[in-house]
């Protein structure tokens, strides 16, 4: 078994990481952590501000939250749906962390998100396709499991949980109801 202490998200733009990272958090009495805000803080600029300056720009930031990131306690983490394009991000990420896919049918996310509050998507849904078709054997291979999101939210953290128990030693004490 392997023995890690982050839970570490990865998926395609609404694909749910950010709620179902905060409702895993609360299931193992964990902090969470958004990285796209945590990059907020950290420039002291939004994303859309970050990508106006470059897509290069934000990327570096993201590789550096995933240094700062990897430092922390026990936490679930939401990444930004690109933090798989750079393969160090992938590497500092494994060291310390469970990579699980959350793989959301397109159709799923385009009934969910506002694509005009996503700097990437500012084209449309096809650009979503285009990201999914570039990104989704990126996200397989960087992934120590892989969830399908197709259904409830509770059922998305239900399976999570189950493949954690499953597959891996993880160190967060589950809540006591």
């Amino acid at each position: 078994m392997i023995n890690k202490e982050k839970v570490i998200l990865i998926g395609m733009p609404g694909s749910g990481k950010t709620t179902i990272g905060k409702l895993l958090s609360q299931e193992y009495n964990c902090s969470f952590c958004d990285m796209d805000d945590y990059i907020n803080k950290i420039s002291q600029k939004s994303i859309a501000e970050l990508f106006l300056e470059g897509e290069d720009v934000f990327r570096n930031y993201e590789t550096q939250a995933c240094r700062e990131l990897s430092a922390s306690d026990k936490t679930v983490v939401s990444t930004g749906g690109g933090v798989i394009k750079k393969d160090i991000n992938i590497e500092i990420l494994k060291e310390v962390g469970i990579i699980l896919f959350i793989n959301r049918p397109i159709e799923k996310i385009l009934e969910d998100i506002n694509i005009n509050s996503r700097p990437l998507l500012q084209d449309g849904k096809e650009k979503l396709y285009n990201l999914y078709n570039e990104r989704i054997n990126l996200y397989k291979n960087a992934a120590d499991i892989e969830i399908l999101n197709a259904k409830s939210l509770n059922d998305a953290v239900y399976n999570i949980k189950n493949a954690i128990n499953k597959n891996l030693k993880f160190e967060f004490n589950e809540k006591i109801i």
